[in-house]
């Protein structure tokens, strides 16, 4: 789905479905130290979510899910149970 981000340094993305240009030398690095440094640029964008813009659709389906949410329709649990259930679900895909 294209969207529109601006600001930071790379300037605008107006279509999110053509990759951006990698820096320099990342297509050398080990496929360990790639996922190293998308996870340093990561973790720079969120130091600052709320500088991150929100797609009006991510918005919509938030407002979707949050008076489904509070009309008592769909279900939640609590994170550490979702949690051992994915990990019980991922050691049982491993065997």
């Amino acid at each position: 789905m294209p969207g529109v981000l601006s600001g930071g340094v790379g300037g605008i993305l107006a279509d999110m479905s053509l990759p951006a240009m990698p820096p320099p030398g990342f297509d050398e690095l080990s496929p360990a130290e790639k996922l190293e440094y998308v996870q340093a640029l990561w973790d720079r964008v969120a130091l600052h979510p709320e500088a991150v813009p929100a797609l009006e659709w991510h918005r919509e389906i938030i407002a979707e899910r949050l008076a489904a949410h509070r009309a008592g329709q769909g279900s939640s649990r609590p994170w550490d149970e979702a949690r051992r259930d994915l990990l019980s679900r991922l050691r049982a895909a491993q065997r």
